[in-house]
């Protein structure tokens, strides 16, 4: 009995202890252990919400309902609306379009006159994205798309793309990154790429497949066996991904994050490039906004066209549509964030070829003098090709070589 009562004190004891000492030290902040929203209703993005999801709205305008802070709390005060929209809702719901519930206390909400767990209010099926071409030109005479929801006379945007109908290549995608964007969903169902009405006259899903992608680069290099070296079989990751140039998880609520694939915000991407350097690029420049409490405008692309060759062969630029030359494989990829706040910024390069030598990527791939060596916030193997050989120079200096986005101030180096 004894025993007992001392591992009873004991334990007793313990819970009686700080919780800061069980934070890892990375969580440890005066948001984390001092939260002073008190709202009324508070929705974890992550576990209290209902599936296939609403788009959440903040009421009369064209923004989404975000969460408040990285925490992922979508917080209301007492009587405070949202709006969500489906084309049609689900029982117990039950009614079609744009509605309006009010916060009543936690996860409970009231919609005419009744209350409902906020996880009740789902779709029959996912809101569908649309892209929207505008009359707005960007570089090389490429034209502004629009990405969003188009929600009765409102249209919420989620990115834009700069694309190429002569190329049919994306030069860039613009959004913004924010403090919330660390806190998206996760494990969010991802649809099926979409061509929409884009990519005139192509299958554009099946030039992507390994398959395909061996029989176009043994017809531009004239060696399919060539080819089979160069796009691996499937158990390899050495081959052309549908790169996402807007990531995915650069947005915070799922019909966002399902927005983005679209091919007009892709270019073909090697997997291993894609999955490792340039996701921690990805990674680090979210948690950067939300660690520093910065907004990033974000501009990610692409430059160049990419070179294989056989061995002893002449060097041959890639495309995915051959002969028609389109859908090019890029030299680079690009990512360009700016804090307005002070004009810092920095872009960071990946090569995307990783049948290169080091040889190669000096003499063809370096566009802008390397600052990569005073970034510390990105978890990188910087120098490995198969990885991605990547890099990091000053936004002017880039643009210099490649002048796809115009107008930006920068004027010292975001480090």
């Amino acid at each position: 009995m004894k025993s007992i009562l001392v591992f009873c004190l004991f334990y007793s004891l313990s819970l009686c202890q700080s919780d800061e000492n069980y934070l890892p030290i990375d969580e440890i902040s005066d948001t984390n252990l001092y939260p002073t929203n008190t709202a009324a209703c508070q929705v974890d993005i992550n576990s209290d919400t209902g599936s296939p999801q609403p788009l959440y709205i903040r009421p009369g305008t064209q923004e989404f309902f975000h969460p408040s802070d990285r925490r992922g709390l979508i917080e209301l005060n007492v009587n405070q609306q949202i709006e969500l929209f489906c084309v049609q809702f689900n029982s117990p719901i039950n009614v079609s379009g744009l509605i309006t519930a009010e916060c009543f206390e936690g996860t409970t909400f009231r919609f005419n006159g009744i209350l409902y767990d906020f996880r009740d209010f789902s779709c029959s099926n996912w809101p569908v994205s649309i892209a929207v071409r505008t009359t707005q030109r960007c570089y090389n005479n490429a034209i502004i798309v629009n990405v969003g929801f188009q929600v009765n006379e409102r249209f919420l945007r989620v990115y834009t793309s700069c694309h190429n109908t002569v190329l049919e290549t994306n030069h860039y995608t613009h959004y913004q990154l924010t403090p919330r964007s660390d806190s998206n969903q996760r494990s969010v169902t991802r649809p099926s790429w979409r061509q929409l009405d884009f990519f005139p006259g192509k299958n554009v899903d099946n030039l992507h497949t390994r398959v395909t992608q061996r029989e176009t680069i043994a017809r531009i290099l004239e060696s399919p066996s060539c080819a089979d070296l160069l796009i691996e079989q499937p158990n390899s990751e050495i081959f052309l991904a549908r790169g996402h140039m807007a990531a995915m998880t650069d947005f915070i609520l799922a019909n966002e994050q399902r927005s983005t694939f679209l091919f007009i915000n892709t270019s073909p991407q090697w997997q291993t490039f894609n999955a490792r350097n340039w996701y921690a690029i990805e990674l680090s420049t979210r948690r950067l906004a939300a660690d520093r409490n910065i907004t990033l405008d974000t501009y990610t692309g692409t430059f160049g066209v990419t070179h294989l060759s056989c061995e002893n062969g002449a060097r041959r630029q890639i495309f995915l549509d051959y002969p028609a030359l389109q859908i090019p494989v890029p030299m680079l990829y690009y990512k360009i964030i700016v804090n307005q706040a002070n004009h810092s910024g920095i872009v960071f390069i990946g090569v995307n070829n990783v049948h290169l030598t080091l040889a190669d990527i000096q003499r063809d791939y370096i566009v802008c003098n390397d600052v990569s060596d005073r970034i510390t916030y990105v978890n990188w193997v910087k120098n490995d090709i198969v990885r991605g050989y990547s890099y990091a120079c000053e936004v002017n200096d880039f643009l210099r070589s490649v002048p796809h986005v115009q107008g930006l101030t920068v004027t010292s180096l975001l480090i």
